[in-house]
């Protein structure tokens, strides 16, 4: 899945250790979820000041899969 890919290489070259960058895929009925962990001190790195880069992630994530005809959606978790 190119989405899950663009969510790993881009929190990758955000956090500090990028060796902690984990994607999961749950495949749901309407749309899919890709679930984001990272690090314990590099959650503000990919989330942002504001949300800003977060949502500029899921801007990104949102045009590559409803050009291949899906929902895809983001969380970044603890």
């Amino acid at each position: 899945m190119i989405e899950k890919d663009i969510v790993e290489m881009l929190a990758k070259s955000l956090v500090a250790n990028p060796d902690d960058v984990n994607v999961q895929v749950v495949e749901g009925e309407k749309s899919t979820i890709l679930e984001l962990k990272v690090g314990v001190g590099d959650v503000g790195k990919v989330i942002g000041k504001g949300g800003v880069i977060a949502k500029a992630i899921r801007t990104l994530i949102n045009a590559v899969s409803v050009k291949n005809g899906r929902r895809v959606i983001l969380e970044i978790l603890d």
